[in-house]
């Protein structure tokens, strides 16, 4: 267990370094707020093919912590391109290799990580929530010094912490995870029968889609509201502190009321919070709205990945988990950077926040009617 908390919290600060950062970054380098868009979609483009493809490689050769540092080797030295790439042509070239590796490890390290926590004894939740820490302490440092002295180096901090992630995974637990024996197109054909699970996904991915909006153009909207961007860091640093005892609760909220249900209610606070974002045009009022945003968040990170789990069969859970991460967040990741571009070019960052509480309350009710396969499918489900 403790070698898995430490990967989460390497993992994690790799990731706040970088991902919080990139439309700054990359408005900052002169690209418009419908260009940044484009080349964000296109990483979560990249991501729809790259996760579920590198997923099917995982459970037919069974070696996932190969296939992990692979990709914490590569997608940051790939990264490192994007500071001496200029035009927009040679950044979307690039950002197909830099997304199809960056994105992979992740998903196949939650399908270690709660296979594991399976065998074990011990919830994924308990893990995962020294991620949400480390992301916290993460953005809370990288807030003020990438204010002070720029985002030029944002690719150079991945880097270092992704060479760390490499020796974490070194030391990482086997897990009993079962070959694939079937055919390619078998084991494809497979997930793509399991109707609860494709259900799950696509219901996932409207929620996802906000979230991701939120997290993309969060800075570009304190931009337009002239708040201070040194704050930035901060607001993303409140959502994740909150999230370490809400990996906890969201464990037992999920055992008393089941996990369908707490994914509306993540919903329902999502919208809220989008909601009072539109309506309030305060930096402190923004600032204490990230705390809804990160209890959303844990409820859905823990409960979501042991959902998948429950709906997968043997032989073919790293696809699933893949295949779900791919749509949720990549698929939802596409229309959602793309939407949000234009929206945020054409309506401006404010009205975006009211768009996002639209597509919660859609995904609130859709969960909400989903709770009957809960109800049929008994105690795994619940």
């Amino acid at each position: 267990m403790r070698i898995l908390a430490v990967y989460y919290f390497i993992w994690y600060c790799a990731v706040s370094v970088l991902i919080p950062y990139t439309s700054l970054y990359f408005s900052e380098q002169g690209y418009t707020s419908t260009k940044v868009g484009l080349i964000l979609s296109l990483w979560a483009m990249v991501s729809v093919v790259a996760q579920p493809v590198m997923g099917i490689i995982n459970d037919r050769i069974g070696n996932p912590r190969t296939i992990m540092i692979l990709c914490a080797v590569v997608s940051p030295l790939l990264g490192m391109g994007f500071q001496w790439t200029n035009g927009i042509a040679a950044v979307l070239v690039l950002s197909v290799f830099f997304a199809w590796f960056q994105s992979s490890g992740g998903p196949i390290g939650d399908a270690i990580a709660v296979e594991i926590a399976s065998q074990r004894g011990f919830s994924f939740g308990s893990v995962r929530l020294w991620g949400a820490l480390s992301y916290a302490i993460g953005t809370f440092v990288t807030g003020i010094l990438y204010e002070k002295y720029g985002y030029h180096n944002i690719f150079n901090y991945y880097l270092v912490f992704s060479l760390l992630i490499c020796v974490v995974i070194v030391f990482l637990p086997s897990a009993k995870l079962k070959r694939s024996r079937a055919p390619l197109f078998g084991q494809i054909g497979e997930v793509m029968r399991n109707r609860p699970y494709i259900v799950f996904v696509v219901t996932s991915m409207l929620m996802m889609m906000s979230a991701n909006m939120n997290m993309t153009f969060l800075p570009l909207y304190f931009k337009e509201m002239n708040f201070d961007k040194t704050w930035i860091g901060s607001a993303f640093a409140i959502a994740a502190l909150i999230e370490v005892p809400m990996f906890w609760v969201a464990v037992k909220l999920s055992k008393r009321m089941g996990r369908y249900q707490l994914l509306c209610l993540a919903s329902v606070i999502y919208g809220l919070q989008y909601f009072m974002m539109f309506a309030f045009e305060s930096v402190s009022m923004t600032l204490a709205l990230q705390l809804m945003n990160g209890v959303a968040f844990a409820f859905i990170a823990g409960t979501s990945v042991e959902v998948v789990q429950s709906l997968s069969s043997e032989g073919t859970k790293a696809t699933q988990q893949t295949l779900y991460t791919a749509i949720s967040w990549g698929l939802g990741g596409i229309i959602g950077s793309a939407l949000g571009g234009v929206i945020v070019d054409g309506l401006g960052a404010h009205y975006l926040y009211l768009i996002l509480c639209g597509l919660c309350t859609i995904s609130a009710v859709l969960f909400f009617a989903f709770r009957r396969h809960q109800r049929q499918a008994g105690p795994a489900a619940a």
